[in-house]
């Protein structure tokens, strides 16, 4: 009989344990997306179940002192880069976090960069109306521009006639269409083309760039609905037109759903990451 309070508290422990034990992050739903924290972790979770499915990763091998501050995955490859704000450009690897440095630099100044997946090229988006297009080092390297090849593209201006037309836009966020997959051949099809949608913090519209190579001129598609700023929100976009953002403010992170025709509000929100600060989104690129 003295043998019972004995079990019963044993019994009592395994259960209290069993109630303490954390469950794992759920498998990502919807698209794949990765983050970057503000205190410089690689996140991951899927559009359907952020909440759910978030988790982070440390990020080793960058040099002393440098600082994430955009990144974006490339369509030729499949593979998943970042860049500083001191002008490196890294490679991350989403399963370990190891970053690996690629010979080419971005410049000082980054706020944003996403790969044109048309041409094989990085756009990068910076302070002071920063606006070129870099070649990486790692293959595949475009025959007519060599890699480590940057190319200015002239300062970011609203279209005359357009409702914004006069004022200074402050790019924080910009992403390309026509984002698929093609790293089985390492090239993009014949005749592919994409359309460049950033946004402007300084009017909180998206708007859409005239089509390139420079990219420069914007036109106004839609208001955001929501103030963003720069090292506080992330755009990216999966296959033709599957866009989404993130928005950081007051300790947590919206996920917001982006209609890249509207012509109202462009972002609805969809989940709501608590005690999350995200400063940069990328998607996984869809499968053609």
């Amino acid at each position: 009989m003295k043998r019972l309070p004995q079990l019963a508290l044993a019994s009592l422990t395994l259960l209290l344990a069993s109630c303490n034990r954390v469950s794992p992050p759920a498998a990502p739903s919807g698209t794949t997306a990765y983050g970057l924290t503000t205190s410089g972790m690689l996140a991951t979770f899927g559009t359907d179940n952020a909440a759910a499915s978030y988790r982070t990763l440390s990020i080793s091998g960058l040099a002393s002192g440098d600082t994430l501050v955009s990144l974006d995955y490339r369509n030729t490859d499949g593979r998943l880069y970042a860049a500083t704000s001191n002008g490196r450009l890294y490679r991350i690897d989403p399963q370990t976090g190891v970053a690996t440095q690629d010979s080419a630099a971005v410049g000082q100044g980054v706020v944003t960069v996403d790969f044109n997946p048309s041409a094989n090229r990085l756009r990068v988006i910076g302070t002071n109306n920063m606006n070129y297009r870099l070649t990486l080092g790692a293959a595949p390297v475009p025959s007519a521009s060599p890699a480590g090849t940057v190319t200015p593209d002239g300062i970011f201006a609203y279209a005359a006639g357009d409702v914004n037309a006069g004022k200074t836009p402050e790019l924080v966020a910009a992403a390309y269409t026509n984002s698929f997959n093609d790293s089985a051949t390492g090239s993009v099809p014949a005749g592919s083309t994409t359309a460049l949608y950033s946004f402007d913090a300084a009017q909180d519209v998206l708007v859409m760039h005239d089509v390139g190579p420079q990219f420069s001129t914007l036109k106004t598609v839609a208001p955001l609905g929501v103030n963003v700023m720069a090292g506080m929100v992330g755009f990216d976009i999966s296959g033709m037109s599957t866009a989404y953002a993130s928005v950081s403010s007051g300790g947590k992170t919206t996920l917001y759903r982006v209609n890249l025709a509207a012509s109202s509000q462009a972002l609805s929100a969809v989940s709501t990451l608590n005690d999350v600060s995200l400063r940069d989104l990328a998607l996984v690129p869809a499968s053609r």
